[in-house]
């Protein structure tokens, strides 16, 4: 049987950050399929040891020039041992010495190799000196203003992972290798350096107007993971305990970073206890930085952010980036106190991270909210399982690294951290993770270490459940009934996993709750599935007022589960646990009466939980008659949570060509107080209107907001309108000098009007060529996805020319994805007019 996605998956559920327009976390769309011929990836052997690495560096902002040397002080892990290998891409290596004597040498594009003049022995240190200089490409980046942009700040930052720290000094830059690491940074005057561990000196220069900021970490870590920053900040100073605790950002912009950062003293205290660890380096930094590749990136001691983060006041009527921040600093713990021994053990660290937001947001808001997060998870895992690609967690295979960074390492592995947790239990899933970080800290781990940890503390075998959640595919896919005997007294649940299983997914074995709601009590059973069918008999003494499968939504699964109106209406208006009252609300819109409209719309009105009403939203939509719509109208002028009316405007998009719900869209554009209601409006007025909709769009390119996201908007809701005077306008705005969220909107609009309108194609076509060399990467990048979406088979050359000449190899995975997709979409021309003929 084919995927069937849940109807749980839902856009209007989704974080506002999840739109094409404003996503901090992931600027970098999964590719559009996963390779299968794409080769696998052992963990690397190394010859050696590099026990520390002394970076000193002279930078020269202006001429992004890094001038130099690394001094490696190593062990060898064998005996004569006379050649060794580092990563060096596109390093100037000019000198390599070892006490003063000149060692031969030879570089290469991607790697330095050097000649011992004595081969070493078995444990045998020494330390090498390297001079070098380079204008990085990767894993060091410089911004500077412009005449286009002359606000913009003079910054340098370091983004080394996965592999792109051997672009600004040379290492072995492995997630198994680690070493401590000091860097001694010279730099203009007016610039400070931030960098990992512990600063030792500021020493200024007053004749060369330079200053040399000098820090050390004496704490061992991956190449990846060292951090510098180098800018004008202000600093502000707070503590967790002894543990200083710093945020760095623009003169001028402290109170949005206390919005941002203000929670992290408490984040720390919370985390040292809960993983049973206290907070590993001596102190923790967070600094924003201009055009970052990623949201924010952990490094030890010190988290880089992406200055989009910095949000006003009234952004948090929709969200705050408190999960961002948890999530960076759990991976002080994860990944970086333990690092995964190879890439394909990347969930180690990020599946941990993605698990701890939801750790925190049940810490400080409740479960149910940490829940409704998972809820989101599972939806943008899902759409990542339905549209693109299926894999196994733990995966060898990719072209690189960052390619696991994906749903599956993120999403899933956090959901399956918390299936984990359900099975172990609360008291012995976090001993787990306590004995697991003592027992590996330094060090690198695999997933094997985490299973063994288990069998460690709770002399568990859980053989079966890494096998199927972590080593296999997808998920089980439920089709469930229930009748009631009343002779006998007893409820049958017939359960059918319907999951295809010839592409690797197993038939899944695992505990799940049945709730029964009856008049007088709830009673939940936990039952053990093992086969593709499965009769369960639990004894009842009445007929059941309704059935939850799976209570409380545990397991990363889809269902299906027939039910009558009169069981999802008590279900949606009596169940306790939220989850089951969201999927009543989903499911019961099938009937489209006047008596589900009336349980809707009490549901959107009254129940005390956001995401219920947002479900009700969505159910009324469903619904389609008249009614649901005035309930909506109700609902969006009722509601005070901007979540909720998100949801609601979404839900009045469906009814086209209504003229109330028009009204009510159009209102919310121009008057709601939330940025991203008025943007979800947005798209809604866009899809019920169509061209109709143009004047009250194009009305808001003159309304600031958070990123410009209304702005940005506008043409996400012109492509939505497939409206072709959209065209000229988005062309105009991909302008290098238009704001920088409007000109990503205007270019990744190109690729869906260009597509629909045909007499405009060949000016969509030149435009996103010729925006494949803009400045920006994150231009660079949807121009990419456009020309995809676009599909004419001519930006295959452009394409694959842009892979030849990006050094990130973001791009050129992207570059990849995209010749495919054209490639995809070309071949089912072919066979859709062979058919024809």
């Amino acid at each position: 049987m084919a995927r069937h996605a849940d109807a749980l998956f839902h856009p209007a559920f989704l974080d506002p950050r999840w739109t094409n327009v404003v996503n901090p976390y992931d600027e970098t769309p999964p590719p559009t399929h996963k390779a299968t011929d794409a080769p696998l990836n052992q963990t690397r052997s190394r010859n050696f040891d590099i026990q520390h690495i002394r970076i000193a560096l002279h930078i020269d902002p202006a001429q992004k020039l890094i001038e130099g040397a690394a001094t490696i002080t190593l062990k060898s892990f064998r005996d004569q041992l006379a050649t060794l290998e580092f990563d060096a891409v596109e390093l100037n290596i000019s000198e390599v010495t070892c006490q003063g004597r000149a060692l031969e040498f030879e570089s290469f594009s991607d790697r330095l190799i050097v000649n011992l003049d004595q081969p070493l022995r078995r444990g045998a240190s020494i330390k090498l000196n390297i001079n070098y200089s380079a204008r990085p490409r990767r894993g060091l980046f410089f911004i500077a203003p412009d005449e286009a942009y002359p606000d913009k700040p003079w910054q340098v930052w370091s983004q080394g992972e996965s592999e792109d720290s051997r672009a600004w000094f040379p290492c072995v830059d492995s997630p198994n290798q680690r070493q401590t690491t000091e860097t001694i940074i010279t730099v203009p005057e007016r610039f400070l350096v931030l960098s990992n561990g512990t600063l030792l000196s500021a020493k200024h220069d007053e004749r060369q107007a330079r200053k040399t900021f000098h820090w050390r970490q004496d704490q061992p870590h991956p190449a990846y993971l060292v951090s510098i920053v180098i800018g004008e900040y202000e600093e502000i100073e707070a503590r967790s305990g002894s543990t200083p605790v710093n945020y760095y950002t623009y003169p001028g912009t402290a109170a949005g970073a206390r919005r941002l950062f203000g929670q992290t003293p408490q984040m720390i205290r919370h985390f040292s206890k809960l993983f049973g660890y206290d907070y590993p380096y001596p102190k923790y930094a967070q600094v924003v930085v201009d055009d970052f590749t990623f949201g924010a990136m952990e490094n030890t001691s010190i988290t880089t952010c992406t200055d989009r983060c910095l949000h006003d006041a009234a952004t948090e009527l929709d969200f705050n980036y408190h999960d961002i921040v948890a999530h960076e600093l759990a991976h002080q713990w994860w990944g970086d106190l333990v690092t995964p021994k190879a890439w394909k053990d990347v969930w180690l660290k990020e599946s941990f991270a993605t698990y701890a937001e939801a750790l925190w947001l049940e810490h400080v808001s409740g479960k149910d909210e940490a829940r409704f997060l998972q809820v989101q998870d599972f939806n943008v895992y899902l759409s990542e399982d339905r549209d693109h690609y299926r894999r196994p967690i733990v995966d060898a295979r990719y072209d690189f690294p960052f390619e696991l960074y994906d749903r599956h390492s993120y999403q899933k592995g956090g959901l399956v951290l918390g299936m984990l947790r359900d099975v172990l239990g609360d008291e012995d899933f976090f001993l787990v993770l306590k004995h697991y970080l003592h027992k590996h800290a330094w060090q690198s781990v695999e997933t094997n270490d985490l299973k063994v940890a288990i069998e460690d503390v709770t002399g568990q075998n859980l053989d079966w459940f890494f096998e199927q959640w972590l080593y296999g595919h997808g998920y089980p896919e439920f089709e469930v009934s229930h009748t009631y005997d009343v002779a006998g007294k007893v409820l049958q649940v017939q359960i059918k996993q319907v999951q295809k299983t010839s592409d690797g997914t197993p038939v899944f074995r695992l505990p799940v709750d049945i709730e029964i709601i009856s008049k007088r009590e709830t009673r939940a059973f936990r039952v053990q599935l093992e086969k593709a069918e499965q009769l369960i008999q639990l004894p009842l003494e009445t007929r059941p007022l309704a059935v939850l499968f799976d209570a409380g939504e545990k397991i990363l699964k889809t269902i299906r589960h027939e039910k009558s109106r009169q069981e999802l209406s008590h279900q949606l208006l009596h169940a306790r646990d939220f989850t089951a009252r969201m999927r009543a609300a989903r499911d019961v819109a099938a009937f489209k009466d006047e008596e589900t409209v009336s349980a809707l719309k009490r549901a959107l009105l009254h129940d005390v939980f956001g995401p219920v009403r947002m479900a009700a939203a969505v159910g009324l939509a469903g619904v389609g008659t008249e009614e649901a719509r005035d309930a909506l109208i109700k609902g969006l002028r009722k509601n005070e949570e901007s979540r909720v009316r998100r949801a609601v405007a979404w839900s009045l998009g469906t009814f086209r060509r209504d003229g109330k719900a028009i009204a009510a869209l159009t209102d919310a554009v121009r008057r709601d107080a939330s940025y991203f209601v008025a943007a979800f409006a947005m798209r809604a007025l866009a899809h019920a209107a169509r061209e109709d909709a143009y004047e009250t769009l194009v009305g808001q390119l003159g309304r600031s907001s958070y990123q410009d996201v209304l702005r940005a908007t506008v043409f996400e809701a012109l492509a939505i309108a497939k409206d072709r005077r959209a065209i000229a306008l988005a062309l105009d705005n991909t302008a290098y000098g238009a704001p920088p969220s409007v000109r990503v909107m205007a270019a990744l609009s190109l690729g869906a009007l260009g597509k629909e309108h045909v007499r405009e194609s060949e000016a969509v076509y030149q435009k996103l060529v010729e925006l494949l060399e803009d400045k920006s990467f994150r231009v660079r990048l949807v121009a990419v996805k456009a020309l995809a979406l676009l599909g004419d088979g001519r930006a295959i050359g452009p394409l694959k020319a842009l892979d030849g000449r990006e050094a990130v190899h973001i791009l050129k995975s992207a570059a990849r994805a995209g010749i495919r997709k054209i490639e995809e979409q070309m071949e089912k021309g072919k066979d859709i007019g062979k058919k024809e003929k």
